[in-house]
């Protein structure tokens, strides 16, 4: 018999959860608790800790939700040591990124599935019972499909280094102050269209809409410093 089903006969969901930053964390914990049947019994954000968890329990987690802010060697470490204590929790990445390479790298790796946090939380008892992988649009399916069957090398994930040019970090460190953008042109040396320039560019690259969005997601990846 499969061993997840021996665990199966317990309503409850248990949910261990690897998230780097404490409020974060303790936002996304309560969210989940909020789903029919789920509870999170750990919670941490060092991977060493998270591990030496997991192996410490006689009786895994049904769910393990890893955040992609870790370096993907990190991750795959983290996944490889969940599989080898049993095959019965069901991992998924929590994604703010969206880096569709960064996650097929780690499907082919041992994760399961994986959802965004911009998205509606998908159903974690659902996932876990019927083993649901991911659930969206058909271009991103096709893109996970194509590259699970090719070779993709770890040395080509870049999104844990910043994509942001150093007049990028500049501009955005520049917003952190408050400045407007003929401030911002003055103090770099550029003109306005320069740095709206560099605006939608950096809107482009971290996938947000506004400034305080921009700045929010450019320290939570630590691309800037206040």
């Amino acid at each position: 018999m499969n061993r997840f089903y021996l665990y199966k006969s317990t309503c409850m969901i248990n949910i261990a959860y690897l998230e780097e930053k404490v409020l974060t964390r303790t936002a996304f914990v309560l969210a989940f608790e909020k789903q029919e049947d789920c509870k999170v019994i750990y919670s941490e954000s060092g991977s060493n800790a998270f591990i030496a968890y997991i192996q410490s329990q006689s009786l895994p987690p049904d769910l393990c939700i890893l955040s992609d802010t870790y370096p993907y060697a990190e991750l795959v470490k983290t996944i490889k040591a969940i599989k080898v204590k049993s095959n019965h929790p069901y991992i998924l990445l929590k994604s703010e990124s969206k880096f569709m390479k960064g996650i097929c790298f780690l499907l082919r790796n041992g994760l399961n599935g994986f959802f965004f946090t911009d998205e509606p939380l998908i159903d974690f008892k659902k996932c876990v019972y019927q083993r649901t992988k991911y659930k969206i649009t058909a271009d991103k399916l096709k893109l996970i499909i194509n590259n699970r069957k090719g070779n993709i090398q770890i040395k080509e994930l870049h999104y844990n280094n910043s994509p942001l040019t150093q007049n990028e970090i500049n501009f955005i460190q520049a917003c952190v102050r408050d400045e407007s953008y003929e401030e911002i042109a003055i103090s770099l040396q550029k003109t306005v269209k320069a740095i709206y320039g560099y605006r939608d560019r950096i809107f482009k690259k971290l996938q947000v809409k506004q400034r305080t969005a921009m700045v929010m997601t450019a320290l939570k990846r630590n691309y800037i410093d206040l």
